[in-house]
């Protein structure tokens, strides 16, 4: 499972409801106050994240021949993209509507003509390739770049670079964006000899990537500042601080010997728009890119929930943020690929030894909150919300995807 935009609303509006009852002892002022500067800004992330996210739609360019449709089929796992080992297959701009029904989410590819071809794809349309490059990446409105090309053929680009910069400059000059790209350094299981692979078991291949990424980076795109994606390995590839490339990754797309898509994908989800992210990584299904999700939802939820300690709500009364916590605990199941309902959040709170009671009682619920986050010695009611929130979700966390039962703590 996973987290279904269509049961967010049902799950928003049961959180609401307990949110009134818990609330309803408190004065006026107070409840006003959690509502318009806790839960509202907390409902508005939710909508952000999940009712108003969109497939992201991922854009692919380079030459004939160089694996774009290859390297399609790898991200998505799947076939849906024809492969031509001899004559160019593309010949015109299409866009696959890739689902993952089990996931919840869908992606949008657009696999373009390859440029430079010797001879035109059939049924290619007579209109110069570069011409419906610089249309089709204005009318498919792209989150993000791939430009994709063989390794063994880096020396070769002067005139790719040329034009993938007289197509961006178009871009920005028509739209006013510009669109974050990656560079798929594709078949670097080409360099050298083919037999020897992966790179992890062979010294000269993993010399030989590590040549053609510092090559590619400092000599042909001219990058002035670059920082390993990997700190411990430097052929997954770097990050580049510059305008026109945000990183290269090394990869391999060749079916059945797959490497270092993985890289690829965290790069590409690095740079796509908050709407964008989370149909990107569900389809995934990695938990390392999910973990992180789930612990910037825990952040923004703790930082919202910090904001109680301007209120005129009692210590004594905190545990008004019940609801929010069980609204971030029922988030960070539907990223482990729980489902995605409120029933999850009650299984971590009786793995946690938190007692919801028969008829699930809220204020028996908070109390018990209480009880496993000690507040002793805190100054300010802030402090506490968003320190127990905090300690809340890494809990719940730690639940979700490691399947380790911690008592929250909080850091002092």
């Amino acid at each position: 499972m996973a987290i279904d935009k269509n049961k967010t609303k049902k799950l928003i509006d049961d959180i609401d409801e307990l949110f009134e009852t818990v609330s309803k002892p408190l004065p006026k002022e107070a409840k006003r106050f959690i509502q318009q500067k806790v839960m509202d800004p907390i409902f508005d992330e939710v909508n952000k994240l999940i009712l108003e996210s969109r497939p992201p739609v991922i854009f692919l360019v380079g030459r004939s021949g160089h694996g774009k449709s290859s390297l399609l089929n790898a991200l998505a796992n799947r076939e849906v993209s024809e492969v031509g080992d001899i004559k160019p297959t593309t010949a015109e701009s299409i866009s696959y509507e890739i689902n993952f029904e089990d996931r919840y989410a869908s992606w949008s590819i657009v696999d373009t003509r390859g440029i430079f071809e010797t001879t035109a794809p059939n049924g290619a349309l007579g209109e110069d390739a570069v011409e419906i490059l610089k249309r089709d990446i204005i009318k498919y409105k792209p989150d993000i770049i791939l430009h994709v090309v063989a390794a063994s053929e880096i020396r070769n680009l002067s005139n790719d670079l040329k034009v993938f910069k007289d197509i961006k400059n178009n871009l920005r000059k028509e739209t006013g964006v510009s669109v974050p790209t990656i560079v798929a350094l594709n078949k670097v299981d080409t360099l050298g000899n083919p037999r020897n692979w992966p790179p992890e078991e062979n010294t000269q291949k993993s010399n030989l990537i590590r040549e053609a990424l510092d090559y590619m980076t400092r000599d042909i795109l001219h990058a002035r500042e670059i920082q390993k994606i990997d700190l411990n390995k430097s052929i997954k590839g770097y990050k580049i601080f510059d305008d026109e490339y945000k990183a290269i990754v090394p990869i391999c797309s060749l079916k059945g010997d797959l490497w270092n898509i993985e890289t690829l994908s965290d790069s590409i989800g690095s740079h796509l728009p908050d709407e964008a992210i989370i149909d990107f990584y569900q389809a995934q299904k990695r938990k390392d890119q999910l973990k992180r999700l789930s612990t910037s939802i825990i952040n923004k939820f703790s930082t919202i929930s910090g904001t109680i300690g301007a209120s005129p709500i009692p210590i004594s009364d905190i545990f008004v943020l019940t609801p929010l916590q069980l609204l971030m605990i029922s988030i960070i199941g539907g990223l482990s690929c729980r489902e995605f309902k409120k029933e999850t959040s009650y299984e971590y709170l009786t793995a946690a030894g938190i007692n919801i009671g028969a008829a699930f009682g809220l204020r028996t619920v908070a109390h018990q909150f209480m009880k496993i986050i000690p507040i002793v010695g805190w100054a300010g009611s802030g402090a506490i919300a968003a320190s127990g929130t905090y300690a809340i979700g890494k809990s719940a966390e730690a639940y979700f995807f490691l399947g380790e039962i911690k008592k929250p703590e909080i850091e002092k």
